[in-house]
């Protein structure tokens, strides 16, 4: 288990947005070198597409090199092995540019995870890294908070305790969020997945729901804390993320109100989120993957009951929020 933050955006066959993300890397890897053990690449131009992180070649210059119809596409992580899941990753899944420029390809996406307990030490430091790529990608959405990681290069065949994991708890993700980013026929190039503990929304997805004071008419800032990062809005929901055990609290009241305030902007279907089965054991397809994402809908006459329980939920305080909250 880990926590982990998904951004979806555009651009990463430009060299602005390469020396984006290498910012993001650099400022990830300022807190996670010490863990780092493996660099992938995705289809290199040139040269092994798997590096010792002591040997692996400096981002910046392998990214200042590439073409535009070379893919940036990378993961740096802490696995013992390279195979191994990791609960340090960076993961960055881009598009060439004549796949960017035909449209039909989707977003591209970053994706960065932290240990629980050291999210849990430094109760702040996940906020910090979410909001400040978000300023250099300038996402068109994106979330974060629980996430049962699995390993990059032998995702199928543990797609089953993933699937086991979410009948357990709401607010662990699920499925491969770079592949979704490519599911243009669901929507997901203008509409969010799903929403987290943080999620990120667009400035046109603002003013879909009705602007900044609705925002702060429907999510009291005693325990929603907002960021802006120029392009759009990071939603911060509770001081702290919620696994929803779905034995205890399914439904916490701090991510229902989000949902349900950015029912406009969500996509409205999801298609499968695992590979089919092949000797019947759990995968999220199908029916199930539409009941996940569903996971924190409620009944309209059913917001009021919801409004009450958040009264009884944890405060934000200085220490669980940046400094420069709206």
């Amino acid at each position: 288990m880990v926590l982990r933050g998904t951004l979806y955006f555009d651009g990463s066959h430009t060299p602005e947005v390469r020396q984006a993300v290498c910012g993001c890397f650099e400022q990830y890897e300022a807190i996670a070198k010490a863990h780092l053990k493996w660099l992938w690449f995705d289809e290199p131009p040139k040269g092994p597409d798997k590096f010792a992180y002591a040997k692996a070649p400096k981002l910046r210059d392998y990214a200042g090199k590439l073409r535009p119809d070379d893919v940036l596409s990378f993961a740096y992580i802490s696995g013992e092995k390279p195979h191994d899941a990791s609960q340090w990753q960076f993961f960055v899944r881009g598009h060439r540019a004549w796949q960017a420029k035909m449209g039909t390809w989707g977003l591209d996406s970053l994706q960065f995870s932290m240990p629980l307990l050291y999210a849990e030490e430094n109760p702040t430091v996940f906020q910090e890294l979410f909001v400040d790529f978000a300023r250099l990608l300038k996402p068109i959405h994106g979330y974060g908070g629980h996430a049962l990681q699995i390993s990059l290069v032998r995702d199928e065949p543990n797609e089953p305790v993933e699937a086991m994991m979410v009948e357990f708890a709401n607010g662990v993700d699920a499925g491969d969020n770079a592949l979704i980013g490519g599911r243009v026929k669901t929507g997901i190039s203008t509409r969010l997945k799903t929403i987290g503990w943080l999620t990120a929304i667009n400035r046109g997805m603002v003013e879909q729901i009705g602007g900044l004071s609705t925002l702060r008419s429907e999510l009291p800032m005693n325990w929603y804390a907002m960021y802006d990062y120029g392009a759009g809005l990071v939603i911060q929901a509770g001081p702290k993320p919620e696994l929803a055990p779905v034995t205890l609290d399914p439904k916490p009241p701090t991510y229902v109100l989000v949902n349900a305030l950015l029912k406009e902007v969500r996509i409205p279907h999801i298609g499968d989120l695992h590979y089919g089965s092949k000797d019947g054991e759990p995968r999220i397809v199908g029916e199930s993957a539409e009941q996940w994402l569903r996971r924190f809908y409620i009944a309209d006459d059913e917001l009021m009951a919801y409004k009450a329980k958040l009264l009884k939920e944890p405060k934000l305080t200085q220490a669980t929020t940046r400094l420069d909250r709206l």
